[in-house]
């Protein structure tokens, strides 16, 4: 099982920036492709006062207990941020639904490490880089 946090305004439609989402539905996602809802989780942003950038990373924090995260759009920024903690991001938009079966069904494949391949993937890129290459 993994655990999914989705960016929604109706909980049908991933239709949500990742650092603008107000709040993300929370699911557990089996291999089968299984899924069922754990809690919607309102997303407290600092006040408006605080530089924008900010936002991201707030929002990264109160999803730290996440194993993926599903948004409309996420800045390279953030998704380094999400993969430096270990979670994997995805951009992408359309059915809640078939995203979870599908991420439930493939999701191993996606966690697979690549034997021979060393380095960081191309400036913006989601792989978690750190001095020494991506972890």
């Amino acid at each position: 099982m993994v655990k999914v946090a989705v960016a929604t305004t109706d909980g049908t439609t991933i239709d949500e920036h990742f650092g603008q989402a107000s709040r993300f539905i929370l699911y557990a996602v089996e291999e089968d492709g299984s899924y069922r809802e754990l809690e919607a989780r309102e997303i407290k942003h600092p006040p408006q006062d605080h530089a924008r950038a900010h936002s991201a990373d707030t929002t990264v924090e109160q999803l730290r207990d996440v194993d993926a995260v599903l948004a409309s759009q996420i800045g390279p920024a953030a998704a380094a941020n999400l993969a430096g903690r270990g979670i994997k991001s995805f951009a992408l938009k359309g059915s809640v639904a078939r995203a979870l079966a599908s991420y439930g069904k493939r999701h191993r494949l996606l966690d697979l490490e690549i034997p021979g391949v060393t380095g960081c993937a191309p400036r913006g890129a989601s792989c978690g880089c750190r001095e020494g290459g991506c972890r």
